[in-house]
């Protein structure tokens, strides 16, 4: 009890945005949960890895939004345009035919060939589509690659959020100090303790409910995260027209 009043004691703006915080923490794990019960009395790779093929079109969509418009398109593009100016704008244009493309061409021919072949992954597909252990490998090597290009970015923006939200919280900062030690460890010297702490913190709860829930936690969270955004957004479009005084401005 004594933790969550250290933890709220701050200006009312702070109190409401770690309120938030944590009530959106608590029902990403609450659904995660929900999801891991999903898995018993079921085939479990079928359920674990694809959700037994039959979560809809709109958890799709929303579960797609979720992941493609993420830390780089909420942190990363706006900061590139504050940076370099408007004619970055043009990047988002190209960007909008990947969803067309993905969803389009190369996701309906890769969904009916996994049906066909019983894949359940992407490499498994690709084995048995071109019928070479080879090309599988491959395909796993590629995956691993530009997942962990695409999750630098996701992590660190994530890490970024949550310092920001909490760095005037003294437990945080209390905690942040008693972390040094992660300066220590090679590659992280140059990184605050307080992002370093963030930065694992973040990444363990995102293992975390992943590995538990597997593929339904990942795409009922998304859901989730999706209406968080779109809420977000249409939010703080009508509040930042407000603080610059209306259109006219």
């Amino acid at each position: 009890m004594g933790m969550f009043t250290a933890l709220f004691a701050q200006s009312s703006g702070t109190s409401w945005a770690l309120i938030a915080f944590v009530i959106y923490t608590i029902l990403v794990f609450v659904i995660a949960a929900f999801a891991g019960r999903l898995l018993t009395g079921r085939g479990f790779m079928g359920e674990y890895f694809l959700g037994s093929r039959g979560l809809g079109m709109w958890a799709f969509a929303m579960t797609f939004a979720a992941t493609s418009s993420s830390g780089g398109s909420f942190m990363g593009f706006p900061s590139l345009i504050y940076t370099h100016g408007w004619v970055l704008a043009f990047w988002i244009g190209g960007y909008m035919v990947f969803p067309l493309v993905t969803m389009g061409l190369v996701g309906k021919r890769i969904n009916q060939v996994a049906r066909k072949t019983g894949a359940i992954t992407v490499p498994d597909l690709m084995t048995a589509r071109f019928a070479s252990a080879e090309i599988g490998a491959l395909t796993t090597l590629l995956i691993v690659f530009f997942m962990a290009v695409f999750l630098v970015g996701q992590f660190k923006a994530g890490a970024l959020i949550l310092q920001t939200l909490l760095e005037d919280v003294p437990l945080f900062q209390d905690m942040a100090n008693r972390s040094s030690w992660l300066n220590e460890i090679p590659l992280m010297s140059s990184q605050p303790a307080g992002y370093l702490l963030c930065l694992f913190g973040f990444a363990i709860a995102v293992i975390a409910y992943t590995c538990y829930g597997g593929f339904h936690a990942v795409v009922w969270t998304d859901v989730l995260q999706g209406f968080v955004m779109a809420l977000g957004v249409n939010v703080l479009f009508f509040l930042a027209i407000w603080q610059v005084g209306g259109l006219s401005n």
